[in-house]
C-alpha cells in the first residue's frame, strides 16, 4: 500500500528544483552544534539548488542542534561552502534493520542563498552531479 501511495505522491507533488545523484567522493560536514561530540563527514546522496539528502550513522538527537553544513569534494577543485539549512526529513536508511549503529537518511532544505552563494552552489552542482533523480 505504501509503494502505491508514495507513487501518487511523486505524480502529483513536484519538486521546486530538479534533485541530481552526486559523484562518489561528494561529502558534507554536520557539525552536531555542541562541543561534546565530533563534525562527522557523511556521503552525499543527492542535491539540488534547493536542499540535498545524506546518510549519517546516529540518531536524530546527535544533530539536533545543527545548522551548518559543509560541502566537500575530493576532486579537484577541492570546496568547502558553508550552508545553512533546515531539516525535512530524517528516517532510518535501512527499514528492518536493527543495529547498534543504525544508519539514518536526513533531507534537509537549504535557508535562503545570496546571488553570490546560489551562484556558488549551482557551480558546485554542475561539476559533481552525475544524473537526474
Amino acid at each position: 500500500m505504501a509503494g502505491i501511495l508514495d507513487t501518487f505522491k511523486r505524480l502529483f507533488h513536484h519538486r521546486k528544483q530538479q534533485r541530481y545523484f552526486v559523484e562518489d567522493g561528494t561529502f558534507v560536514v554536520i557539525s552536531p552544534g555542541d562541543s561534546e561530540r565530533r563534525e562527522q563527514e557523511v556521503q552525499v546522496i543527492d542535491i539540488s539548488r534547493g536542499g540535498m539528502a545524506f546518510i549519517y550513522k546516529g540518531s536524530p538527537s546527535d544533530l539536533e542542534k545543527s545548522g551548518i553544513l559543509k560541502l566537500l569534494t575530493k576532486s579537484p577543485p577541492f570546496r568547502r561552502e558553508s550552508i545553512k539549512f533546515d531539516t525535512v526529513s530524517d528516517v532510518p536508511a535501512a527499514e528492518g534493520t536493527q543495529t547498534s549503529e543504525n544508519f539514518r537518511r536526513r533531507g534537509v532544505k537549504f535557508k535562503w542563498l545570496g546571488s553570490y552563494e546560489g551562484s556558488a552552489l549551482s557551480n558546485l552542482i554542475d561539476e559533481i552531479k552525475i544524473c537526474e533523480k
